[in-house]
């Protein structure tokens, strides 16, 4: 998943914001040094990466890939997922998406300094650019992936995706519609069985 749809299911599961997103910026090494909210958070991120890829028909998406690189796939289908999911954002929320930063903005800013500078460098700028509505626009796709494709060592594997994605994103709507629900339910499952474990310890 990529950012925005981490940050709706840190919402939807009660878990921090800050940690749905610290995940790929800090080391295994440094988790165990972060508040306990936000190593949560960071497992939940994790668990939400392995449910996402090994859905059957995430690994079907990968596999059916005969552009680029089918490793590099992994990467354009998190952007796909937000695409749809702000399309869809209605269907899944009773507030605004603009309303939404109010509720995740003040977590993010309140931890930004604790990993690297990368993240704080994606925290600033969502707090002032605020861009996650465009990843439901293919401008807004195509500046994203162009982002890691010019900021990442093996971004030139993902130009062949950059040249598809109009394809891509058109074809996508069924794999979200299929793959984004069953996410939700196995992060509200393990949400559940998380409560339960917390409360035993108490």
């Amino acid at each position: 998943m990529n950012y925005l749809a981490h940050l709706h299911l840190a919402k939807l599961s009660k878990t921090s914001y800050s940690g749905s997103l610290m995940a790929d910026f800090c080391h295994a090494s440094q988790i165990y040094l972060l508040p306990n909210d936000i190593q949560r958070g960071i497992k939940l991120h994790q668990f939400v990466d392995k449910t996402l890829d090994s859905h059957p028909l995430s690994v079907e998406f990968r596999a059916e890939q005969t552009i680029g690189r089918r490793r590099f796939a992994g990467i354009v289908q998190d952007l796909l997922m937000d695409y749809w999911l702000v399309k869809k954002w209605d269907e899944y929320n009773d507030i605004s998406l603009a309303e939404f930063y109010a509720e995740f903005l003040p977590d993010l800013l309140q931890h930004q300094h604790q990993v690297k500078p990368a993240y704080q460098r994606l925290v600033l700028s969502l707090n002032e650019n605020r861009w996650l509505q465009n990843l439901g626009t293919l401008k807004g796709i195509e500046k994203a992936l162009m982002s890691i494709i010019r900021s990442w060592r093996y971004g030139e594997h993902l130009l062949p995706f950059y040249q598809a994605l109009p394809y891509l994103l058109e074809s996508s709507e069924i794999l979200f519609d299929a793959v984004y629900p069953a996410v939700l339910a196995a992060v509200e499952k393990e949400a559940l069985n998380s409560e339960g474990i917390k409360k035993a310890n108490q």
